[in-house]
C-alpha cells in the first residue's frame, strides 16, 4: 500500500483575516459521526436493492473465472486436485466410514443435525433482534446468510439434476452417473450434497461477519464440518459429494459477503488546524 500525501499548511492557505486563533473542531461530534459511519457502512436492508443483489451477485459469481488472477487459478487447481483424489477413493472411504461408525459417532451426528435445524429459527430471531434494536450488523448477517444459502441452493440443484449421480446407499458404483434428465428420484441426486453446501454457505457468512470474535468462526465452521461429515457417516453421500458441496457453500458465502462489504474511498481529506493557520492533508491510497 502506498500513500501519497499532499500537505498544504501555512500563511498562504489561511482562511479569514482575523488574528485570533482558529478554534479546533468539536472532536467529540466528529468521533460520534465517524462511529455512525462505521456502524452503517455496508449495511444491508430488506428492500428492493437486497433482492436485486441475488441476481447481480449470482452473475458476478458465474462470470468470476473471467476475472481470476494467478492465485485464483492455483486455488481452483488445488480444489480440483482434492476432488479428484476423493473421487478415486470414494468407495474405500465409504467402506471405512460404515465399518467404523458406532453409537457415539451416531449421537454426535444427530446432535449436530438438531443444532443445524435449530439455527433456522435462531437466525430468524436474530434478525428480529437486529431490527428492533437497530443493530445493522445482526440484520446484515441474517440477510446475507439467506442470500448465500439461496444462491448456493440454485447452483447445487442445477448440478444435481445435470449429473444424477447415484447415492452410496443404492449399492451402485461411485462412478454411476446418469447425466442430465428430468428424473427427480432422490436416490440419483447425490452430487453435490445439499445439506453440506447450505450449512457451509451460512456458516461462512456468520464467520466472516464476526471474524473478530474468537468463538463464532470456529463454532460456525465446526458445526458445518460435523454435519458435512455426517452425510458420509450416514451413507447418504460420497466423500467427493460433500467436499464439492462444502466448497461451493464456502466460496459462495465469501463472494456474497465481499460484494456487500463497505466501500472505502481511495481519497481522504483531513483538515489541519495550527494556531492561526489551517490547512488540508490530502491522501490517496492505491
Amino acid at each position: 500500500m502506498f500513500v501519497v500525501a499532499l500537505l498544504l499548511l501555512g500563511a498562504n492557505i489561511v482562511y479569514g483575516s482575523t488574528d485570533e486563533p482558529v478554534k479546533p473542531a468539536d472532536s467529540v461530534s466528529q468521533e460520534n459521526q465517524d462511529a455512525h459511519d462505521r456502524t452503517h457502512a455496508g449495511e444491508v436492508k430488506l428492500n428492493k436493492e437486497y433482492f436485486k443483489g441475488f441476481i447481480t451477485d449470482t452473475e458476478d459469481i458465474i462470470t468470476s473465472p473471467a476475472r481470476w488472477g494467478k492465485s485464483d487459478w492455483i486455488t481452483a487447481s488445488f480444489m480440483a486436485g482434492i476432488t479428484t483424489g476423493l473421487y478415486i477413493y470414494d468407495e474405500k472411504i465409504q467402506t471405512w466410514a460404515q465399518r467404523n461408525k458406532n453409537n457415539t459417532t451416531g449421537d454426535i451426528v444427530k446432535a449436530d443435525r438438531r443444532i443445524a435445524a435449530i439455527s433456522i429459527p435462531a437466525l430468524g430471531a436474530f434478525y428480529l433482534y437486529g431490527y428492533y434494536t437497530d443493530n445493522d450488523k445482526a440484520q446484515k448477517t441474517v440477510l446475507l446468510s439467506a442470500e448465500s444459502a439461496i444462491i448456493t441452493g440454485v447452483f447445487v440443484q442445477t448440478l444435481k439434476h445435470a449429473t444424477h449421480r447415484h447415492r452410496p446407499y443404492t449399492g451402485d458404483s461411485h462412478s454411476t452417473w446418469d447425466g442430465p434428465s428430468l428424473e427427480n428420484s432422490n436416490e440419483h441426486l447425490s452430487f453435490p450434497s445439499g445439506d453440506a453446501s447450505t450449512v457451509f454457505s451460512v456458516a461462512t457468512v456468520i464467520a466472516s461477519e464476526y471474524e473478530d470474535n474468537f468463538i463464532v468462526p470456529p463454532l460456525a465452521y465446526g458445526i458445518a464440518t460435523v454435519l458435512a461429515l455426517g452425510r458420509v457417516h450416514d451413507n447418504a453421500h460420497w466423500s467427493s459429494d460433500v467436499f464439492v458441496a462444502s466448497a461451493i457453500g464456502y466460496f459462495t458465502g465469501k463472494a456474497v459477503v465481499r460484494s456487500h462489504a463497505a466501500k472505502q474511498s481511495n481519497i481522504t481529506l483531513i483538515p489541519i488546524i495550527d494556531g492561526k493557520d489551517m490547512g488540508l492533508l490530502l491522501t490517496y491510497q492505491f
